[in-house]
């Protein structure tokens, strides 16, 4: 099938085993309306079908509209992630007491 403005073209198989699938087609329309599609380079046969309904079911326009985040999780206080990340920030603290930080010191810069 291709697509051109609004309109559907069906085409037919250029052999007795397949139509070109997912192929690039040329679609030419002359100064007179008359159309002609090409693939690779040759003219294949097709025809004009109607436009192809997309039915929407009840049950998919639910799950869009209801649809809610999730949302985040955050560990409660006594998880032992949290408990890992205050230890090393007591040891952090503990080591660099004496020293300066370097965002501390002055800068050269103005």
């Amino acid at each position: 099938m291709a697509r051109y403005g609004n309109r559907y073209f069906q085409l037919e198989p250029r052999s007795e085993n397949y139509a070109p699938a997912r192929g690039k087609v040329r679609i030419c329309e002359g100064p007179d309306g008359r159309v002609t599609i090409e693939y690779r380079g040759h003219a294949v046969r097709w025809q004009e079908i109607a436009a192809p309904a997309r039915p929407i079911t009840q049950e998919k326009r639910s799950t869009a509209v209801g649809k809610t985040a999730k949302p985040k999780w955050v560990p409660p206080a006594d998880h032992p992630w949290r408990e890992a990340a205050w230890r090393q920030m007591a040891r952090k603290t503990q080591a660099g007491a004496g020293q300066p930080r370097s965002w501390d010191l002055p800068s050269a810069a103005p």
